[in-house]
């Protein structure tokens, strides 16, 4: 979910994530302006924690998991 106006676009913004977590995964996603779907084939905990990760990247500032302060 983007939570800073001055965060980068939906669109660039998903293919970094998905850049960023296991290869091996099965992915689909749905993007909206400030908010991005993810459906991930692995485990809940395993994805929450990879796209966790993920999102401490500098180039996905402005994006938290939904639930979650950055």
């Amino acid at each position: 979910m983007r939570v800073a106006a001055d965060s980068p676009a939906a669109p660039l913004t998903v293919i970094r994530l998905l850049a960023l977590l296991p290869p091996e995964w099965p992915c689909s996603t749905q993007v909206l302006a400030d908010r991005i779907t993810l459906w991930v084939g692995a485990s809940p905990d395993a994805a929450r924690a990879a796209v966790a990760g993920a999102l401490r990247d500098r180039a996905l500032r402005g994006w938290s998991l939904p639930g979650s302060h950055r």
